[in-house]
């Protein structure tokens, strides 16, 4: 169990030195990420490549991080957290470099997999390192930090693709150089990186057993933002809004994602993350339930729901990852980590076409069912299972 947990040997001085690369490098990365993946479907779409393939060449990398996942400890007791963070970002950024040098899509398929299989170390390695790097009275404040920093590049990266476009350039040197800038950050402070050695004999399939609430802030988040960001443009299309309040509807709900994890980090650290996690699973059971009963016909209203809702969805996996923290330490907490990692990627590549195929069969509404669904099941593994907290 952990207590108060502190990167061994390193002052409070280099702890945050660490946090402040850490933010840096998930800042840099996100934007990448958040632009890569919006020019490799514009990309494949310009050149007549059929939706289905567009997705499943999609879903390649959230695929590999989720079968990595298992694994990740052991790399990383077997070559040291810091070291592996960084080998692993290099293969990350080497895979995006051939995108703009061939067309084939099975060859992207094979790089977006591999980009997964090397994403799933720096991913891991980066929240076990945050939540060790800081204290139970600060820990809620940091992980929604870092949650609000991740989300903020994910939404950057767009303005970034436009901007190339604006300039009549390829977008993907500009992103292939700000992965570079993320990898730089981080390479002088690998070695203030917390040892994860010691797993005390858990397994990430073990962990589904033992802390399923938990994970299930991973599922719940990991299948709203992906349905929402796939398809929530569309549902507002479908309800009667013009194209423009749509987008603006799916820009709101990021801007929740955004600027709502520091007030429920803080709350967390003053109550505990449970209640804060109750808190985020009830208003994510609230939202699909109002835009279910005409709340469309007060799109002002629809858009304040839409900003509490977005921050409530993301807010769910930053506060579960400080449950994790205060449960857990070192290699232990870095395989609940992973199995965090698992789950999410899981929801990433399953709900979207789940949420699709509600659409078609039950209509619009059926995407705020699934998501319905998803959010009544989390919020109820969440009130039973107070053991896990």
């Amino acid at each position: 169990m952990s207590q108060d947990l502190a990167v061994p040997g390193a002052s409070p001085r280099q702890r945050l030195m660490a946090l402040a690369g850490l933010y840096a490098s998930v800042f840099a990365f996100g934007i990448s990420f958040g632009g890569l993946v919006p020019w490799m479907a514009l990309h494949m779409d310009a050149r007549g490549l059929d939706g289905a393939l567009i997705g499943f060449i999609s879903a390649a990398h959230p695929a590999g991080v989720m079968l990595m996942a298992p694994f990740t400890q052991g790399i990383v007791r077997r070559f040291g957290s810091g070291n592996a963070m960084i080998f692993c970002s290099v293969i990350g950024v080497v895979t995006m470099v051939p995108l703009g040098l061939t067309d084939s899509p099975w060859i992207w398929l094979g790089l977006r997999f591999v980009s997964g299989l090397s994403g799933s170390v720096p991913w891991v390695v980066t929240e076990t390192w945050i939540n060790s790097a800081t204290s139970s009275e600060t820990r809620g404040r940091a992980v929604a930090f870092y949650a609000a920093i991740m989300a903020a590049g994910f939404a950057a990266g767009p303005e970034v693709l436009k901007w190339t476009i604006h300039l009549n350039t390829s977008a993907l040197p500009w992103l292939v150089a700000i992965s570079v800038v993320s990898l730089f950050i981080i390479l002088p402070l690998r070695r203030l990186a917390p040892p994860m050695d010691d797993n005390g004999g858990a397994h990430v399939l073990g962990v589904f057993l033992t802390v399923p609430a938990l994970l299930s802030a991973a599922i719940v988040s990991g299948a709203i933002d992906a349905s929402f960001f796939s398809f929530l443009a569309i549902w507002g299309q479908r309800v009667g809004f013009e194209e423009s309040f749509a987008l603006t509807l799916l820009s709101v709900f990021i801007a929740g994602n955004v600027l709502l994890q520091f007030p429920l980090g803080w709350l967390a650290d003053r109550i505990g993350p449970r209640p804060v996690m109750l808190l985020c699973g009830v208003i994510c059971v609230i939202g699909p339930l109002l835009a279910l009963s005409g709340l469309t016909a007060y799109p002002v209203w629809l858009g304040f729901v839409a900003f509490i809702w977005g921050g409530c969805v993301w807010g769910a996996y930053s506060v579960a990852l400080v449950a994790m923290g205060r449960r857990y330490v070192g290699g232990e907490l870095a395989v609940v980590n992973a199995a965090f990692v698992m789950a999410y990627t899981f929801a990433n590549v399953a709900a979207p076409p789940a949420s699709g195929r509600a659409m078609d069969i039950i209509g619009a509404n059926g995407l705020m069912i699934v998501v319905l669904v998803v959010a009544a099941s989390y919020t109820l593994l969440v009130f039973l299972r107070r053991s896990e907290f």
